[in-house]
């Protein structure tokens, strides 16, 4: 995972210089600017179009009784495409095109649901919970605790963490 993170935030950069530089050579560096530009305002259109399109699709889903982990997991890969196409740069707005074409999309999305699933933990907890008229009801008790001076002797840090007239000794 090092490596990765150290390609992706030297290496990317690196090579998208790279490319601006060699495609400069050959179109000019005028044409290089538009087209970067051309790409962020692509981008930039695509976030605003597919964000309420993909909450539609979402509470459509809900409406169902469905989850809607598809539409979710769509509309954030097409929401990396947007972010992709609005970076600087030919190869982050190349893999943002590529995100735009929809069973490279849904690819991507199965493979990054299975890594997520390789590395979600779930951790369960129990509480004290009771039905209520509006959703559960969760009962806890709560207490001020004055703070002691460390120095006196006999003050055990513990005790300080009890309840009001609990003591045990």
């Amino acid at each position: 995972m090092p490596l990765f993170v150290f390609l992706v935030l030297v290496g990317l950069p690196l090579a998208e210089i790279a490319l601006f530089v060699e495609t400069g050579r050959v179109i000019g560096a005028w044409p290089v600017v538009g087209l970067v530009a051309l790409s962020a305002l692509a981008g930039i259109w695509l976030m605003r179009l597919q964000g309420p399109a993909t909450l539609r699709r979402a509470q459509a889903a809900m409406q169902r009784g469905e989850p809607p982990v598809a539409e979710m997991l769509d509309g954030t890969l097409l929401f990396v495409a947007a972010l992709l196409m609005a970076t600087p740069g030919f190869l982050t707005s190349a893999l943002g095109v590529l995100l735009l074409v929809a069973p490279l999309r849904r690819l991507a999305a199965r493979f990054a649901a299975r890594r997520f699933a390789q590395r979600a933990h779930l951790h369960v907890h129990a509480a004290h919970m009771r039905p209520g008229p509006g959703g559960p009801i969760i009962e806890a008790e709560d207490w001020e605790v004055d703070p002691a001076p460390d120095a006196e002797p006999g003050n055990d840090p513990a005790s300080r963490r009890l309840p009001p007239g609990r003591n045990d000794d």
